[in-house]
């Protein structure tokens, strides 16, 4: 949906930062890995930790490793479970969006948005309103159910 982020991951063969982690990236993780058990964790979910963590810009390092660990996971395990040692490093984080990419998706949405209201008796959206508009979103600019609108990973 709109807001969903995936999130987790630590590396063992890509540089490590110890950069401190910031508030939304402490949430992240404690929202991912607190869906998950660490004694029965699979490749599928270490690969979604992984994906999410650097979707959201975070970097391996002592204080992801630290967070991970008061969640009952090594960084390390996740990693090489992942099969991210054998790669060498997480994967890139998607493209950053252009301006002008950000505005057309917006006017787009404002023009549907204008639409809909318009063509309905009531002030508010209902959410299969909301859902048919985002699916509306999607298509027109060929993205996936489970990305997020307006990607802001750098």
């Amino acid at each position: 949906m709109i807001n969903s982020i995936n999130s987790n991951m630590s590396i063992p063969a890509q540089p490590r930062t110890d950069k401190n982690l910031t508030e939304d990236q402490q949430l992240l993780i404690s929202e991912t890995l607190s869906e998950l058990d660490a004694e029965s964790l699979n490749e599928e979910d270490a690969q979604s930790i992984i994906a999410a963590f650097s979707e959201a810009g975070v970097q391996p390092g002592a204080a992801l490793e630290k967070a991970m660990s008061d969640f009952g996971f090594d960084a390390k395990t996740v990693g090489e479970l992942a099969n991210v040692a054998d790669k060498g490093s997480m994967p890139p984080p998607p493209p950053k969006q252009s301006t002008e990419e950000i505005s057309s998706i917006v006017d787009y949405l404002t023009e549907l948005l204008d639409e809909k209201l318009a063509t309905s008796s009531e002030s508010v959206l209902s959410d299969e309103d909301k859902q048919s508009i985002l699916t509306q979103v999607f298509e027109k600019f060929g993205m996936d159910d489970d990305e997020s609108i307006i990607n802001t990973s750098a």
